[in-house]
């Protein structure tokens, strides 16, 4: 239920940049959708959203709040244009609706303020998730998304998509356990050193080579907000 964009949090009415991309001509087939979406899993995934997903259930899992509440913090930065700010906020209170009116469950406003991934993150620690299960979870979900806006704007037939998605778990799958095993060797590298929360992070940062910073994904953004034909909210 998590990984999916459909329930509980509408996701579904977010391209991701997809649609901006396919109105820039980058997308415009089955071969050309794959290239971008493999890039966008490597580049804005494994590379950033994952392991910092995967760092902030094992800060939760040991209580180190602090260490949390600033990866959370970056994440909301890292957020480089109005929709994607807008999406990782309205996809936070869609979750937190679904949590409170159909599991009964409380959220806090305070976990509310930094976005989708980081309150996703606090569900996994809640549900006791570990991080391969979680980061996997939230990866097909949005690649699902991004394939599903593809099917319906470029457009795409079903075996397509499913051809697509079935290539990008593939290369998911390849990637995830390194990556959250070598997550893990590096919080517990840094996890017991008298740093503030925000050295941690720094120092976390550079050894596992993450970086949100993405300025052609950033621009597409952008530019969608002003697209004419646009059908999603991203």
């Amino acid at each position: 239920m998590l990984a999916s964009s459909n329930l509980p949090i509408g996701s579904y009415t977010y391209s991701q940049g997809i649609e901006p991309a396919i109105e820039s001509g980058l997308i415009y087939n089955e071969s050309s959708s794959l290239a971008f979406m493999s890039d966008y899993l490597e580049l804005a995934l494994c590379r950033y959203e994952l392991p910092l997903l995967a760092l902030m259930i094992e800060a939760l899992m040991i209580d180190d709040v602090a260490l949390a509440d600033a990866l959370g913090a970056d994440y909301h930065a890292s957020r480089e244009s109005k929709e994607f700010v807008y999406e990782s906020s309205q996809l936070a209170l869609s979750l937190s609706a679904w949590l409170g009116d159909v599991l009964e469950l409380d959220v806090p406003d305070s976990l509310l303020a930094h976005g989708f991934l980081p309150l996703f993150a606090h569900i996994s620690s809640h549900w006791q998730l570990k991080p391969v299960p979680a980061i996997t979870t939230y990866a097909f979900g949005q690649i699902e998304n991004m394939v599903l806006a593809a099917v319906k704007t470029v457009p795409l037939g079903q075996m397509a998509g499913q051809r697509i998605i079935w290539q990008l778990q593939q290369l998911l799958s390849q990637q995830i356990q390194a990556l959250a095993a070598n997550v893990k060797r590096r919080f517990l590298q840094v996890q017991d050193m008298p740093l503030e929360a925000n050295v941690k992070l720094n120092l976390l940062y550079q050894q596992l080579h993450m970086s949100a910073n993405l300025p052609n994904l950033a621009i597409l953004s952008c530019q969608h907000e002003r697209q004419y034909s646009r059908l999603f909210r991203s």
